[in-house]
């Protein structure tokens, strides 16, 4: 069985930290069962002074992460 990169959830709220937006991404997916399971939570992925960019940031960097893992 593939699995699809659509067939995950992005999660790229980042964390306020000394003034700026720390970009991550919670990547998850869904277990045999059903149940929903975390796949790969990134560390900090960088500093930015605008909320906008980090999520930008997080949501491609966990596209192209996703893209790597399941061509």
């Amino acid at each position: 069985m593939q699995t699809s990169p659509t067939s995950f959830r992005i999660d790229p709220t980042p964390r306020r930290a000394d003034g700026e937006y720390m970009a991550h991404a919670r990547i998850s997916g869904h277990a045999a069962d059903g149940s929903p399971t975390d796949v790969f939570i990134s560390g900090d992925l960088g500093g930015f002074d605008l909320r906008a960019d980090a999520v930008e940031f997080a949501t491609k960097w966990a596209q192209e992460w996703l893209a790597t893992r399941f061509r």
